[in-house]
């Protein structure tokens, strides 16, 4: 079996296996900063020794959900859970009380907590909500015959897809997008599943909508409503692709 390792941006001791090339399926909850790829890794061959997690889970996760994410290596989590533990018993280590005469006067004065100043508290209040530049930062199209669906897209799109594989039964293909932008492909696999009545897809076709929609039914397509406007957004077509999907093609 053949799984694709990718570490995370953000957290650099974080790692995914992911059955996509692309890692899409890579959850971006747990990983803000996005998803750079590492080698691709064949498990029958024990390629995992070097990135200190289980094979065996590795394996399991990604046969059963597609993907697995895993934190810091053991020994670097030794490491740090030694450190924790050392300041937790330092910082949990109650008082010595020591009996003195009371006319003593080096009694040490009682501890009393530290309480942050009111700025601090109001910065924290007033500090603006960080969102992230694009909500959706990927997608997949499950298509039945990438061959066919490959015809169909490089013609509404005017570009060249390229199908490639992608592990045993599955094959994809990159739709052409910039670095830093939103991205997708098309992807084949046994639970791909085309629907007409999901989240609608839009899809760049600025400047020569016309053309993608006439492209739509010469090959195997169908225009569910053809060019209209969705001012002040501009102009859509929605349509089904060759493989049963809604998804609508955009131009301002």
């Amino acid at each position: 079996m053949k799984v694709y390792v990718f570490k995370c941006r953000a957290r650099p001791r974080m790692y995914g296996a992911s059955r996509y090339e692309t890692g899409s399926n890579l959850p971006t909850d747990q990983c803000s900063g996005g998803w750079d790829f590492c080698e691709r890794v064949e498990l029958t061959k024990r390629g995992m020794a070097g990135f200190g997690v289980d094979q065996a889970t590795v394996e399991r996760e990604v046969r059963r959900n597609g993907w697995y994410v895993w934190g810091e290596s053991p020994r670097e989590s030794r490491q740090n859970a030694a450190d924790i533990k050392t300041v937790s018993r330092e910082q949990s280590r109650p008082p010595i009380e020591t009996k003195t005469p009371a006319s003593h006067v080096d009694v040490a004065p009682p501890v009393t907590p530290k309480v942050p100043p009111p700025r601090q508290a109001e910065t924290a209040r007033t500090s603006p909500i960080q969102t992230p530049r694009h909500q959706v930062v990927w997608f997949d199209i499950p298509v039945r015959d990438i061959d066919r669906a490959v015809r169909f897209y490089s013609a509404v799109l005017g570009t060249h897809l390229k199908k490639e594989q992608a592990g045993p039964g599955m094959a994809m293909a990159m739709l052409p997008h910039a670095d830093g932008f939103v991205g997708g492909c098309l992807v084949q696999s046994a639970d791909a599943r085309p629907s007409e009545t999901g989240p609608l897809l839009y899809l760049n076709t600025d400047g020569r909508l016309d053309d993608a929609v006439r492209a739509v039914e010469m090959h195997g397509g169908t225009v569910l409503s053809p060019r209209h406007s969705i001012a002040p957004f501009g102009f859509r077509a929605i349509v089904l692709d060759s493989e049963g999907n809604r998804v609508a093609l955009h131009s301002q």
